[in-house]
C-alpha cells in the first residue's frame, strides 16, 4: 500500500500537469496594445526614430503606471535619454494628419513602436511607480453636449469630432470606452434632460443593458467664441464622483475629464512595489483541474508575485499569495473579473485572510 508520502507527491504531480494543461478563463475586459505606442513623426530618420522613441515611451509608461507624472521621476528622465534601448520592433503607416516640420505643415507618418511588458514593468518597479494591469473596467460614457443651442447625446454612430478625441485620449490612458447606440430602448429609459441634468438613477438603468463596469456621465456647453464649461460624474469607487471645469476649447476640457478619470482608477486597480501576503481560501472547488485552473488564474494576476497551495480539500483549496501592493487592490481586481466571488475578509498575523468561492 502505497503510503501518505507518496500519495500527496502523486496529487502534486497531477496538479502541476493539469496546471500546464487547462487554462482559466477571466471575465474582465483585456486593453489591448497596452504596450504599444503610436507617435506622428514627419520623415523615417533616425533622428526621428530617436525623438518618436522617446515620446512613445513616455505613452506607454504613463498608461501602464496611471500617472502622468512619470517624468518628475529620475530614473524615468534617465530612461527617456536611452528611449531607443527599450522598444523591440517598430514600424510606420500613413497618415491623414499634418504637423508642422521645419516651419511647413508635413502629412504625418504614424510610428508604432512596440514594449516587453516586463522590461516596461522592471523599469516602473526601478522607479517606485506602480504598474496597472490590462485587466481594465469598461466605462459606459453618457455625455450630453450643446451646439448651435441645441442639446444632444454623444452615441457611438455620432459624427462629432467630440467622440473621436475622447476615444483617442482614452487609449492613450489605457481606459476602453462604451457609447450608447440611442435606440428605441435607451431613448426609452433616458432622455438628454435627464443625462444634462447628470440624474444618477435614470443613468444607472439605461447602462444596464450595456453591463459596463464603470459609468461616466457629464454634460458639455460648447458654443462658438465662448468657454467650454463641462460638469461630470463617475462611481468607479462605489459611489459617484463630481468634477467641473472650464476651459478655452473642448479638447482641453475632454483631456482633463479622461486623465481625472484614469488617475482615479490607477489609484484604485495599480499596484506599489511594496510587497505582503495574502492567505486566500476558495470553497467550491471540487476536482483537480480546478485547483490547477484557480492557482494559474492567481499567478496570471498582476498584483500576484507567487501562489503557493498550501491545502487541499474535496470542496475547496487554500493558496498563499504573495502580492505587490495592498490587499484592496487585488480584492478589487479580483472582483473585476468576476471569476471569484468574497465571502468573508479578516486579518492574521501575517497578512490578510480572504475567502471566495468559485462563480458558477
Amino acid at each position: 500500500m502505497e503510503n501518505v508520502t507518496e500519495i500527496k507527491t502523486k496529487i502534486y504531480l497531477i496538479f502541476t500537469l493539469l496546471l500546464i494543461l487547462f487554462p482559466f478563463g477571466s471575465l474582465a475586459k483585456t486593453f489591448e496594445d497596452l504596450y504599444v505606442a503610436e507617435v506622428l513623426v514627419p520623415n523615417e530618420t533616425s533622428r526621428e526614430l530617436l525623438a518618436g522613441s522617446r515620446a512613445g515611451l513616455a505613452q506607454v509608461l504613463v498608461r501602464v503606471s496611471g500617472s502622468r507624472a512619470i517624468q518628475e521621476n529620475n530614473v524615468i528622465v534617465e530612461a527617456l535619454s536611452k528611449s531607443d534601448s527599450y522598444y523591440y520592433q517598430y514600424g510606420y503607416e500613413s497618415s491623414d494628419d499634418l504637423i508642422f516640420f521645419e516651419g511647413d505643415l508635413t502629412r504625418a507618418l504614424k510610428l508604432r513602436l512596440s514594449y516587453e511588458p516586463s522590461v516596461i514593468a522592471e523599469l516602473l518597479r526601478r522607479a517606485d511607480l506602480p504598474v496597472w494591469g490590462s485587466n481594465r473596467p469598461e466605462v459606459m460614457v453618457w455625455l450630453a453636449y450643446m451646439e448651435n443651442r441645441e442639446r444632444h447625446i454623444l452615441d457611438e454612430a455620432s459624427g462629432s469630432e467630440l467622440l473621436s478625441f475622447l476615444k483617442e485620449r482614452a487609449s492613450e490612458r489605457g481606459i476602453s470606452l462604451l457609447f450608447p447606440i440611442l435606440d428605441l430602448t435607451d431613448t426609452s429609459r433616458i432622455s438628454v434632460p435627464e443625462v444634462w441634468g447628470q440624474f444618477h438613477e435614470k443613468v444607472e438603468t439605461a447602462s444596464r443593458r450595456y453591463a459596463p463596469e464603470i459609468i461616466l456621465t457629464g454634460r458639455l456647453y460648447n458654443e462658438p467664441n465662448q468657454p467650454a464649461e463641462g460638469r461630470w460624474s463617475h462611481n468607479g469607487f462605489g459611489e459617484w464622483q463630481s468634477g467641473e471645469g472650464v476651459t478655452s476649447v473642448a479638447e482641453d476640457l475632454l483631456r482633463e475629464i479622461i486623465d481625472r478619470l484614469a488617475d482615479d482608477l490607477a489609484s484604485l486597480y495599480a499596484t506599489d512595489s511594496a510587497q505582503g501576503k495574502v492567505e486566500v481560501t476558495v470553497a467550491g472547488v471540487k476536482d483537480f483541474r480546478k485547483y490547477a485552473e484557480i492557482n494559474k488564474y492567481f499567478k496570471n494576476l498582476s498584483p500576484v508575485v507567487s501562489s503557493t497551495l498550501k491545502y487541499m480539500e474535496p470542496n475547496f483549496s487554500r493558496f498563499e499569495l504573495r502580492i505587490e501592493g495592498q490587499p484592496e487592490q487585488l480584492i478589487e481586481i479580483v472582483r473585476l473579473d468576476g471569476v471569484l466571488s468574497i465571502v468573508k475578509r479578516s486579518s492574521g498575523e501575517d497578512g490578510a485572510l480572504l475567502i471566495y468561492k468559485l462563480e458558477d
